[in-house]
């Protein structure tokens, strides 16, 4: 009898945090949005208006973003200035790639950041400018999505978590 109420915590506790992990996802993906969006804007106006070169650029603005994207943007500027030779946009890719996981974002959200890199750097200032504005645009309206996606999807994982756990323990006994 004690190893079926403990199998039924187990069962209900286990449902309920896959739950929790998934509403997670539609929770954290607006902020992580956001935190782009600031990071661009940063990355826009050190273009413009400091005319600073990319790495440059790039290591000044991850001095005063969030913590994920300040070592996203660290590992760009950190590829950009290897001994490979790696251009911006080869090199924001390759980042891309390795913070995917890092990252709550969906793949629309991870395609407007690789067509962003694929234009890094490669044209000028004007046209840096407006690449920028066109992301930053673009993902804005992912935010946009994402926080009515999150307001009907957080909940009902949520309640689905605790509830199909609950079911599986009924049907079981």
């Amino acid at each position: 009898m004690l190893f079926k109420i403990l199998g039924s915590i187990l069962v209900i506790f286990s449902s309920t945090m896959i739950g929790f992990t998934i509403a997670g996802f539609y929770k954290q993906r607006p902020r992580a949005l956001r935190n782009f969006q600031i990071a661009l804007s940063m990355l826009e106006t050190e273009i413009d208006y400091g005319q600073s070169p990319l790495p440059e650029a790039l290591n000044n603005v991850s001095k005063r973003c969030e913590s994920s994207i300040s070592m996203f943007l660290k590992r760009v500027r950190q590829l950009l200035l290897s001994l490979e030779g790696y251009t911006a946009g080869e090199a924001w890719e390759i980042a891309l790639k390795e913070f995917k996981a890092q990252f709550p974002l969906n793949e629309s959200d991870f395609e407007i950041l690789a067509a962003f890199g694929k234009y890094l750097g490669s044209s000028d200032k004007d046209d840096q400018i407006r690449n920028l504005k066109l992301t930053l645009s673009q993902l804005k309206q992912q935010e946009t999505l994402a926080i009515e996606e999150r307001q009907k999807n957080e909940k009902l994982w949520k309640y689905l978590g605790v509830l199909s756990g609950l079911t599986v323990v009924l049907l079981l006994y």
